[in-house]
């Protein structure tokens, strides 16, 4: 790429099924311009979420990508001009960045944010530092309202949003229990994670026997970011008011047509139970709250965290691609650019 372009991975093709690397192509045009406010980010990392599946997929959904536009994404960059007098060039920015070299930002819109690199490594303002750690404060703590003693399950419990929740339940006094897809991914919970155990569904004929042996008196919690079967096989282990946060739908590959399953009110009915979702966004006033919490623990050493760093803007169509496949450990990740911070 030269100096005066900028690479943007569009959308081509809407998802049928788990998004592969053939939905998107890379295209070349001018760096954008800025107007009054607005600041220009040299994008240094972007992510690759699990929740895309559902941005370009053809059914409804809270986001979505249109065919030909640059893919969201969420992305951390460094100011390169600014047009607002809030901000100086080298500022450090997170916000909507999309998949591409160059992004203009209005440093006031929700969710936008100034990063402080002092506090942890810049690739962590999306992830342990960030949205990933946010998204797993706001559920557990919002929605899942653990106390101490309770028991907490979650599912990916090795992911960046897994991995966080099961620390901050620990930190909230909670017993753990993760599920999660691989022995490595297993021992990442409990010796990295701080899971009280995990259990590897890949590795179990009988995942219901085995959460029930796990926690032979039910759950408090299930922090859900998969759905499907798994979710069938829970709600019927739940105690009494019992606590269902949905985050995420990873187990279906596609909503249409809606897939069918287990009837779950009976079992809702009976013990009390309640089931919410959430999108982060919900939360966007609350972030630097938030923030202060995670910070806190993340210099206390509470929270522990990995990542899966590609290399180059042409490898996040592919890094999506596996995240689906389960072939990440820890937050995905593109890097775009070099990072001055290293």
């Amino acid at each position: 790429m030269t100096q005066d372009k900028n690479r943007r991975v569009i959308l081509t093709t809407r998802a049928s099924g788990l998004p592969t690397p053939e939905l998107f192509t890379i295209i070349e045009d001018s760096i954008p311009t800025i107007e009054d406010d607005q600041i220009l980010l040299k994008n240094i990392y972007v992510s690759a979420d699990p929740g895309m599946k559902g941005w370009i997929s053809k059914a409804k959904n809270y986001a979505s990508v249109e065919t030909g536009a640059t893919m969201s994404s969420f992305g951390v960059g460094v100011v390169i001009k600014s047009q607002n007098s809030n901000v100086n060039e080298g500022d450090y920015f997170v916000g909507n960045t999309g998949w591409q070299d160059y992004s203009v930002i209005n440093p006031d819109d929700p969710g936008t944010r100034k990063v402080n690199p002092s506090v942890g490594p810049l690739s962590t303002s999306l992830g342990v530092l960030g949205h990933s750690a946010l998204t797993a404060y706001f559920g557990l703590l919002e929605i899942g309202q653990p106390l101490a003693g309770e028991t907490v399950l979650v599912s990916t419990a090795a992911g960046s949003v897994g991995s966080a929740v099961g620390q901050i339940a620990n930190i909230k006094g909670c017993r753990t229990i993760g599920i999660t897809g691989g022995k490595e991914k297993a021992r990442l919970c409990t010796e990295e994670f701080g899971y009280d155990s995990a259990i590897d569904y890949k590795s179990t004929q009988d995942l219901e026997k085995e959460l029930k042996g796990a926690s032979p008196n039910g759950y408090d919690v299930y922090y859900d970011n998969v759905g499907g079967r798994t979710l069938d096989i829970v709600t019927g282990l739940m105690k009494q008011n019992g606590r269902i946060v949905i985050c995420g739908t990873a187990a279906t590959e596609e909503w249409l047509p809606p897939p069918t399953g287990m009837r779950l009110e009976r079992q809702v009915l009976i013990n009390r139970l309640q089931i919410k979702g959430f999108i982060l966004f919900d939360f966007r006033e609350r972030y630097e709250d938030a923030l202060s919490d995670i910070y806190q623990w993340f210099n206390d050493g509470k929270m522990n965290y990995r990542e899966d760093i590609s290399e180059g803007l042409e490898k996040a169509p592919n890094a999506l691609s596996g995240l689906y496949r389960g072939e990440n450990t820890g937050r995905c990740l593109i890097r775009v650019h070099p990072d001055p911070t290293l």
